[in-house]
């Protein structure tokens, strides 16, 4: 039975060989049975003790694993380099790259250009174009955009050490967890990439603890071993300190005692705003490709990707359930000064808040006209370039910053995320 089982895989390993995949160590590779040979393009390197398992997997051509790696159900763009590690239910798009022992699962989602040194976990995490994540890094439901700095390899960055913690040890029900999430960036961060835009990114220092939930806007610098506390951080600042020397010591039935959660549901609209507004920039990508007739890889790959965010956009919205879920149990479970407010968000919340910021998923309310004008300008250029490989960020690179067809589509996004946000917070009231 296992001479059986090796043989099957030999043969799986050598169907792939003769496709055109560079197969480093045959005798080490395993290819699951499941695998579509397919969704395997001619030109990947496979190094030794690389796992490829999964219906869903898919591996772009010129992406180089270097072994010890495990793929699993998991989409792989062109041109990637990914060291040792797991990847798992994730979507890496085209030019990722890793460095040993990388976890990426849970349906984490990567744009063009983003990579991270050693030893990084990611978990429904979103990056956006070129970011890049130090050593040490543990990410779960993150939503990082990427910009542009004076190094024009990277955008956003994260220093080593940093870690998003986004777990409460309680709930509606005891050991119920709550999952509040990070948002950096802002819808503006993939404009940054035409030509003439200013040099806007947001960066991280290194032994960051973040608390969720936070928003931390673009063009922010965090230094190095900062506390960042829940709440929302415009635009444009420098954050510092944090760091807790007395330390704190309650009954931790009183931490179950919620006080007012209006906060904690202001940062939760404006993170679910952005998602949404980036949701319909993903949208706008895959209408893009499919408009000019990119291949089939590319077109599932991109629309693998959007997937992923829906992922994200539900942990946002299972969070603000976790909580209405919470305040609703017992009236005991907020403080007395605070609960007619908490239960008349919470049952706001479940009876109309999250539907309507849901809603403007579909809302085309003026998105044609906003996009027209770069529509035209990215099919031109497209075509242009048609002997050439065809990637979104390469030909939006080649518009100007400051013309009418880029601040048009700039202002209609970050439009939609300003009123979302005021038609919500109005309905919270």
């Amino acid at each position: 039975m296992v001479d059986d089982r090796i043989a099957a895989n030999r043969a799986r390993v050598e169907k792939l060989i003769a496709k055109g995949v560079n197969v480093l160590v045959p005798e080490s590779v395993i290819v699951g049975e499941e695998v579509g040979f397919d969704n395997i393009e001619p030109g990947v390197v496979l190094g030794p003790g690389t796992k490829v398992l999964g219906a869903e997997t898919m591996i772009g051509a010129g992406t180089e694993i270097q072994g010890a790696a495990i793929i699993k159900n998991s989409l792989i763009g062109r041109n990637c380099s990914l060291a040792a590690g797991e990847y798992a239910d994730s979507v890496l798009l085209d030019g990722c790259s890793t460095v040993g022992w990388a976890r990426i699962r849970g349906h984490s989602a990567w744009e063009e250009g983003s990579n991270s040194s050693h030893n990084v976990d990611t978990k429904t995490t979103i990056l956006g174009y070129k970011t890049t994540l130090g050593s040490l890094i543990n990410f779960c439901n993150v939503l990082m955009l990427g910009g542009t700095s004076p190094r024009l390899e990277v955008g956003s960055e994260v220093g080593s050490g940093t870690i998003n913690f986004n777990f409460l040890p309680f709930g509606a029900t005891v050991g119920a967890l709550i999952k509040p999430s990070t948002v950096v960036g802002s819808i503006e961060s993939p404009f940054l990439a035409c030509d003439g835009a200013p040099t806007r990114y947001a960066f991280v220092g290194g032994h960051t603890s973040i608390i969720a939930p936070v928003v931390i806007g673009l063009g922010t610098v965090v230094a190095a071993k900062s506390r960042i506390n829940p709440g929302i951080y415009e635009n444009d600042k420098l954050i510092g300190g944090g760091n807790i020397e007395k330390p704190i010591v309650l009954d931790v039935s009183k931490v179950r005692i919620l006080k007012d959660i209006t906060p904690k549901y202001e940062i939760l609209i404006r993170q679910m705003a952005i998602t949404v507004a980036f949701r319909k920039w993903c949208a706008f990508r895959i209408e893009w490709a499919k408009r000019n007739n990119l291949d089939k890889f590319e077109i599932k790959l991109i629309e693998g990707f959007v997937a992923k965010v829906d992922k994200y956009m539900e942990a946002l919205e299972a969070y603000g359930n976790n909580i209405a879920k919470y305040l609703l149990a017992s009236d005991d479970n907020s403080r007395p000064d605070s609960l007619e407010k908490n239960k008349t968000i919470a049952t706001g919340w479940n009876e109309k808040i999250k539907d309507r910021i849901k809603a403007f998923m579909s809302d085309e309310t003026g998105y044609a006209e906003a996009v027209a004008g770069l529509n035209l300008e990215l099919d031109r250029i497209t075509k242009e370039e048609s002997g050439e490989a065809k990637q979104f960020y390469d030909v939006l690179t080649k518009l100007s910053y400051e013309s009418v067809e880029v601040k048009t589509t700039k202002e209609y996004f970050s439009g939609l995320v300003e009123t979302i946000i005021n038609q919500v917070m109005r309905d919270m009231t």
